[in-house]
Formats: structure tokens, sequence, C-alpha cells
């Protein structure tokens, strides 16, 4: 590594140790743990460029995006609210969820999502290695499954709407 990127990194660690708010149903990672996530996606960025490191598409997502508008075994509230449930510990909060709407970058967020961002940035020729190497088809490929998913939820929520279900 750099000088120049060693200075970036100790930034990013110092404004992390800034207090980070909590969600609603989420507990509050510590700011040393998010420096550690953001650390670790930055070292572990070059295999993932080259593909060697990715962890793929999770078996739940591969079968959302072979069927994402399927209502098998989905017969009263109770089974939308599970699948509902299970589609929001896949990808995460819908938009309409009180964590979305109160949710803004905490300077944290903000400072290490900019050390990542310098980091990738310094590898030369980056989206020609990722294209070659089929990170990008396999990153646009996740992409797509975490829309699938989060658009079966949507199918899903709207279905139970009309069954007079809360969802």
């Amino acid at each position: 590594m750099t000088y120049g990127l060693h200075c970036r990194l100790a930034l990013a660690a110092a404004i992390a140790s800034l207090t980070v708010p909590a969600t609603a149903q989420t507990p509050p990672r510590s700011t040393a743990e998010q420096a550690a996530d953001s650390a670790s996606r930055v070292a572990t960025q070059p295999l993932r460029d080259l593909n060697i490191s990715g962890g793929g598409i999770s078996p739940e997502l591969e079968a959302i995006m072979k069927e994402p508008y399927s209502l098998k075994g989905l017969r009263g509230c109770a089974d939308y609210q599970r699948e509902i449930d299970r589609i929001t510990k896949l990808v995460g909060p819908d938009v309409d969820s009180p964590e979305a709407r109160g949710a803004s970058v905490s300077s944290t967020e903000f400072v290490l999502g900019a050390a990542e961002s310098a980091a990738t940035s310094l590898i030369p020729g980056r989206s020609i290695i990722r294209q070659l190497s089929g990170a990008t088809a396999a990153e646009k490929r996740a992409r797509a499954a975490t829309l699938a998913a989060s658009l079966r939820r949507a199918f899903l929520k709207g279905r139970a709407s009309g069954l007079n279900c809360k969802a």
C-alpha cells in the first residue's frame, strides 16, 4: 500500500469513532465494526475484481429469481407475512419501512464509503479487469437477484393487502 492510502485509511478510522444512530429494528453497529467491515471490503476488493472471491448469490435469492411471482405455499395472511419477513432478512428493509424512512447516511458511513471509493480508484484498469474476469457480470447478477426479491416482496404486500392482511 502507498503512504497516501495509509493516511486515508487512518483518517477514515479516526472519523469512524463518531457515534452512529440506531435504526428501529437492528442494534447499532459499533464504529469499530463498521471500520472493520470497510477495511475488509477494501482489502478483498482486488479478489472480487478478479472474480476470485464474491460469495455468489444465496440459494434463497436464486429460488426467488426463478419464480418471483409464485404463490406456492401461501394460503393466508400469516404465510404472506412470513414470506415478506424472510425476504426482508435477505435484502434489507423496504422503502416504506420506518428504518428506511428515518435512515440517513451517518458521517461514519460517508467517510468509510469515501475510503472504499478512494482505495478502488487506485487500481489501474480496474473496469477492464472486472469485465475480463467476469466480476462485472457477477455483480449485475447479484443486483438482479436483489431486485427480484424486492419486487417479490412488493408483489406479496399488494396481494396481502388485497386479502385485507396487515403486511
